[in-house]
């Protein structure tokens, strides 16, 4: 595989996820929190802020171990440290884990609130 391949293998999901992100925090994330009312100051919490960092250095640590330049040593410690599945672990669905690992951390990227967000003052709680 080419290095511009690789490139746009790993940009692709991750600006889709960053997009997908972003318009879910513009468009729904303001009218849920509206539904939530007084409990949406656990939504903006800085707890929440800290399980979202956590969830994306796991799904960047997924996706850097699906990758195609590791998905054999992966293929490899599955098959020696998980029981037999009922289904095939082959590259192919590495690649799709790959996949969507990336797209997950560009949702969660753009899911962190930022220091001036709109929807800390819409829920009643300090910025």
């Amino acid at each position: 595989m080419d290095p511009f391949n690789s490139i746009i293998e790993i940009a692709g999901p991750l600006l889709l996820g960053l997009v997908c992100g972003a318009l879910f925090r513009k468009v729904v994330y303001p009218r849920i929190l509206a539904q939530l009312g007084g409990w949406a100051r656990l939504v903006t919490s800085s707890a929440n802020t800290w399980t979202q960092v956590g969830l994306i250095c796991v799904t960047l640590g997924l996706a850097a171990a699906c990758h195609a330049s590791n998905a054999m040593a992966t293929l490899m410690w599955l098959h020696e440290h998980l029981p037999q599945l009922p289904f095939a672990l082959t590259q192919g669905l590495l690649h799709w884990v790959f996949l969507g690992a990336t797209f997950l951390s560009g949702y969660y990227l753009a899911m962190l609130p930022s220091s001036g967000s709109g929807e800390e003052q819409s829920s009643g709680t300090p910025v």
